[in-house]
């Protein structure tokens, strides 16, 4: 159940740790990071896939489109959230017709909606507070920004470190309290993404979501594997 191929191309998978887990009946956010190849094409349609065969009770597709404003180091604050914004509304245009394939209870949620609910303020406040307070939390958010800035420096050499290091503490600390732990409080027992939880948002998840909600803020990694084509028959 945790494994499906689509159209013969993509396989998706939540690993074998999830293997041990009953997805059935649970509630699951769908974490989509706008500009990202693992959230487009037979990737995205494996994923739907896979979700459908798990057995959710619910999804909430979290298009996580004004977040990504702080990636733009070139362009104004209004000049990358409109495009960031309009990128969102691109993807869910582009990708409607596979969203459309879910047969499990879904709903979407734009990134602006979850800054606005009343709850994000007290989350955001504990997580600004144990950056500022907590060696140990300071340093695994440090380290997130630096893989960051060592994969960015890689593809620009002249790249501004300095304004990449403010703009991707303002995406952590924006980020991680909505993840981690407003989602769990909120009731949703799984966070499907295609990569791991980078340091600073499994710090978040211990600090934040393991002792307080038990059970809920459960992190799939989704894993793609294109199958081998199959030999056609001899004539």
């Amino acid at each position: 159940m945790n494994d499906y191929i689509i159209d013969g191309r993509t396989k998706a998978n939540f690993g074998q740790e999830a293997k041990k887990l009953t997805l059935a009946g649970t509630r699951a956010i769908l974490l989509v990071s706008v500009g990202q190849r693992y959230h487009e094409g037979d990737k995205l349609r494996a994923t739907v896939e896979l979700v459908n065969r798990s057995g959710f009770q619910q999804l909430t597709i979290a298009v996580a489109d004004t977040l990504q404003r702080t990636n733009y180091l070139h362009l104004s604050p209004e000049d990358a959230y409109e495009r960031a914004l309009r990128e969102g509304d691109e993807w869910l245009e582009r990708n409607d017709k596979v969203l459309g394939r879910l047969s499990v209870s879904n709903e979407v949620l734009r990134w602006d909606q979850a800054l606005e609910d009343p709850e994000y303020g007290e989350f955001r406040q504990r997580v600004e507070r144990a950056y500022a307070e907590d060696p140990g939390y300071r340093a695994a958010v440090e380290a997130t920004i630096g893989k960051f800035i060592d994969r960015l420096t890689a593809r620009d050499p002249e790249a501004d470190t300095e304004l990449a290091f403010r703009n991707c503490l303002s995406y952590l600390i924006e980020e991680c309290p909505i993840i981690m732990p407003m989602w769990a409080h909120q009731g949703y027992d799984y966070v499907i993404y295609p990569q791991p939880m980078t340091a600073a948002m499994a710090e978040t998840q211990r600090l934040f979501v393991a002792g307080e909600y038990p059970g809920k803020g459960g992190w799939l990694s989704l894993r793609f594997k294109k199958r081998a084509a199959v030999p056609e028959a001899a004539a």
